[in-house]
């Protein structure tokens, strides 16, 4: 959701569009001081009165600064516990108050409002009751929704009879912001045409695939782009060495320097493979875990880089302490590693039971590295399979999210490793992909003037 909110205006700005992008001011993560102050107004949840201040935030966002919500040492969990905030309800009242009041009275102004997740769920229902603007909501996650005991939803301000029932925020007993944003919108989109495909079925639906069906046309799929210019081997400061599809001498350089800082063993006659992601059982790193013993025996190094999941991780360290030098486990976030990461990988693997649309393919692809990924969601619309019917193919797609579908579309990517001009093909055609905003943009301005034609 970050990647989108902070690259699809600025693409939006090169058509022509004017966009403004309402976020919390947590200042623990702003790299530079808040701007000027544009407006300060009370806004109201539940029977409370809390003031707001809107300050400017550079390259055209526009900050709630709101401390009781949003000065806080985590952004969404409390360190100290790991767990979500106990009042993330208020802390998103506060962000849809605000945009609310601002628009309502001028402050800032809009043909259509762009809502994301179900953080921003009830905001399409405030617009429409106060007349206001259209409103687009884009679902990045479906199995995210925002639920809350039903006993809360009197801080939402809005009357019980007329909102909180089935055919609107009610969810078994709860009140739930994404049903809410899914209902109220005027329009819905997803981040992938796949994704969009799949949550109407039972399967991926969570629990609101019915509601997902009932609104029919108003559903739709906007793949996601990625910033090109921070992702550019070509260009890029934090790796070893530049390259580009013409020229992949500075691939071998990252291999080396991959190898280097995370402590794998100097050979550079084995595959390398990849993995940045959170730890988490979405994205089915469990199920390579499952194929270590077997993907040792083939000869390949594994890189993995993420957060999450402790019994997951725990798999890793455990292979990283069985096969020193060939299997590292780096635990956290780290950018510039992230990048070496893509830059030195041959293979980037991403076995994720779902995939609304990910993005780490796209990096990956991007600095060539070959996906092997499995056949959901934005995966299939973003990783075209390569064999000799398809030389124009970019990766390998698993059937199915288990272990030994996995353990098959990786044997024939390794054999594809073994035979390097096919494998460099395969490479370069993924390199050679245009994954930048621009056509989203594109498809999203058009959403956006059939709102504001309505």
């Amino acid at each position: 959701m970050a990647d989108v909110v902070g690259s699809l205006p600025e693409a939006l700005r090169g058509l022509g569009h004017a966009c403004t992008v309402l976020t919390p001011h947590y200042p623990k993560i702003l790299k530079q001081p808040a701007g000027k102050e544009l407006a300060a107004f009370p806004v109201k949840v539940g029977d409370s009165f809390h003031a707001v201040r809107l300050l400017e935030g550079g390259e055209g966002a526009v900050l709630v600064d709101q401390p009781t919500a949003f000065d806080r040492a985590g952004i969404y969990n409390d360190p100290r516990t790991g767990e979500g905030y106990g009042d993330s309800l208020f802390r998103c009242l506060v962000l849809q108050q605000a945009a609310r009041e601002a628009l309502r009275t001028g402050v800032l102004a809009a043909d259509v409002v762009h809502c994301h997740d179900n953080h921003t769920g009830i905001l399409p229902a405030y617009l429409k009751d106060d007349g206001g603007p259209k409103s687009l909501l884009t679902i990045h996650n479906l199995a995210y929704q925002g639920r809350y005991g039903g006993k809360e939803f009197w801080l939402t301000g809005l009357d019980p009879s007329r909102f909180f029932g089935h055919a609107a925020f009610e969810y078994h007993g709860d009140l739930s912001l994404l049903k809410a944003g899914i209902l109220h919108a005027d329009l819905v989109t997803t981040v992938s045409p796949s994704y969009a495909a799949e949550i109407v079925q039972p399967e991926h639906g969570f629990g609101l695939d019915g509601v997902l069906r009932s609104i029919g046309g108003k559903l739709s799929g906007v793949l996601n782009g990625v910033d090109t210019q921070a992702w550019n081997p070509s260009t890029d400061t934090q790796i070893p060495k530049t390259y580009s599809a013409r020229g992949l001498s500075g691939k071998e350089a990252c291999r080396a320097g991959l190898r280097a800082r995370v402590g794998l063993e100097a050979d550079p006659k084995a595959p390398l493979c990849g993995i940045v992601t959170r730890v988490t059982h979405q994205k089915g790193v469990d199920l390579v875990a499952g194929v270590l013993p077997w993907l040792m025996r083939r000869g390949a190094q594994l890189a993995l880089l993420g957060s999450g999941d402790g019994a997951i991780l725990d798999l890793f360290r455990g292979a990283q302490g069985r096969w020193p030098g060939r299997v590292a486990c780096l635990e956290g976030y780290d950018e510039a590693l992230s990048h070496l990461v893509y830059a030195g990988s041959d293979l980037y693997l991403m076995p994720s039971r779902f995939e609304p649309c990910g993005q780490s393919q796209l990096y990956a692809m991007i600095y060539g590295a070959v996906p092997v990924a499995t056949k959901t969601g934005g995966l299939i619309d973003t990783v075209q399979p390569f064999d000799d019917d398809h030389p124009d193919g970019t990766g390998v797609l698993a059937h199915w999210a288990t272990s030994e579908s996995f353990q098959g579309a990786l044997d024939y990517a390794l054999t594809l490793w073994e035979q390097p001009q096919k494998f460099l093909k395969m490479r370069r055609n993924g390199m050679k992909r245009d994954f930048s905003w621009g056509r989203s943009a594109r498809e999203y301005a058009a959403l956006y003037e059939r709102l504001a034609s309505a």
